[in-house]
């Protein structure tokens, strides 16, 4: 039987990080970051926060963000400390989430698939008349 803690704390920490994020912050190199999930090992030791920017293509500006939610991880911790009264404070790791881009990957091929299909099934129906009955 696993425990659900993990997922509890993973949920608060995602809302902690979130509001510290907002109101406490003030690096101009995480303007426009978007959080989008925690996931916190089993031992409660490390966890990981997942993050998107504004502009989905720019790779300079996502290592810009994640150079700055990393010098600010420390300061995150502490705070998350005193707010969630953890015996542990989980060590913080950002990383970019790339759920969505691969997603939209995926809805590409699946669309070309698609229309590769239908052309392919207008051409068959192109080289066999229909029979009369």
């Amino acid at each position: 039987m696993s425990s659900r803690r993990p997922e509890r704390i993973s949920g608060l920490l995602l809302q902690a990080v979130s509001e510290i994020l907002l109101r406490e912050v003030k690096d101009p190199r995480i303007n426009g970051v978007t959080l989008t999930a925690a996931s916190i090992s089993p031992d409660l030791k490390e966890a990981k926060v997942f993050f998107r920017t504004l502009d989905y293509n720019a790779q300079e500006e996502h290592e810009q963000v994640e150079a700055g939610l990393k010098s600010a991880a420390g300061y995150i911790q502490r705070q998350i400390a005193t707010r969630l009264q953890l015996r542990r404070t989980p060590q913080l790791r950002f990383q970019y989430d790339t759920a969505l881009d691969q997603a939209n990957h995926m809805e590409s091929l699946l669309q070309q698939t698609r229309t590769m299909s239908a052309v392919h099934s207008e051409e068959q129906q192109e080289k066999d008349p229909e029979c009369p009955e």
